[in-house]
């Protein structure tokens, strides 16, 4: 079976709705991270063989970014919002050895106001999906409340993740940040999930794992506050979370710096609990 990696990624800080990346349309600017990332994993567009993003407008998304039309485009904002999900459907297509290299992305959509897209069109304000994550402690505690405190905001940031078949990137010789050593998506548990199912999530996805810890001291990390008042109307459909994508890219680049290590990832909230393990250093 192939192994995954992780080569590189780019993400957008968050900002006001209406001022900065705000006024930027969500297509224009999931295109610009996209772009961003091939660049800095040194791929050319013409080798991507799929992408996976959170947007309703994928196709759109791929257009702007100038994947061509034979590139298959799979668009998961209407299986749930849990963006550590298009990262395990990255990983199993390239274990399965349907794909080679495969971008994920997507955009936090603002949390008041309207969503706008490229022709102007509205959609009404939403209700925020509660998450969280729940990440190794000592890894918590060497990031510091710094680099973690704005990983559950979600106002305009943008993510593009690009992963590899390690057998390639190595006959390639392109540098990467860490392997994809475990990701068994959603485990069809509860919807919405807890911080417990997040537990039990990262316990599954580490008895895949042969050389896993023996110990691990799992933390909270960017728990959302859960829903607020209800607004009369049609139910609001739920947003795409990006925040788990965001911390996996974090954490694979806090593997690279270190050179070896092993990191579990979870998430809860408005979604059925998902996890992912990523590693570094001897295989």
């Amino acid at each position: 079976m192939h192994e995954s990696v992780i080569l590189a990624g780019a993400c957008t800080p968050g900002g006001d709705l209406f001022t900065g990346l705000g006024t930027v349309c969500t297509n224009v600017l999931e295109a610009i991270v996209i772009e961003s990332a091939l660049d800095r994993a040194q791929v050319c567009i013409a080798d991507v063989d799929c992408l996976i993003t959170g947007h309703t407008h994928a196709r759109r998304t791929a257009h702007r970014a100038c994947l061509p039309d034979r590139v298959p485009v799979i668009s998961v904002s209407a299986t749930g919002p849990c963006s550590l999900h298009p990262i395990a459907l990255a990983d199993r297509l390239i274990r399965s050895g349907q794909r080679q290299v495969v971008v994920v992305s997507g955009v936090d959509l603002a949390l008041a106001g309207p969503d706008r897209d490229e022709v102007g069109h509205t959609t009404p304000q939403r209700r925020a999906a509660a998450s969280g994550l729940v990440l190794p402690h000592d890894i918590a505690r060497a990031l510091g409340p710094g680099a973690l405190s704005g990983l559950g905001g979600r106002a305009d940031c943008a993510v593009a993740v690009v992963l590899m078949r390690r057998t390639r990137a190595e006959r390639l010789g392109l540098p990467w940040l860490a392997r994809v050593v475990s990701a068994p998506g959603t485990t069809g548990g509860p919807s919405p999930s807890s911080y417990q199912d997040a537990e039990r999530a990262v316990g599954r996805a580490l008895r895949r794992v042969p050389a896993r810890p023996p110990h691990l001291s799992l933390v909270r990390v960017g728990a959302q506050p859960a829903d607020g008042p209800q607004q009369e109307g049609p139910a609001p459909r739920r947003l795409f979370d990006t925040a788990g994508m965001r911390t996996a890219l974090l954490l694979a680049r806090v593997l690279a710096r270190q050179g070896h290590g092993l990191i579990a990832l979870g998430t809860w909230g408005d979604h059925p609990a998902e996890a992912v393990v990523v590693s570094c250093g001897a295989s």
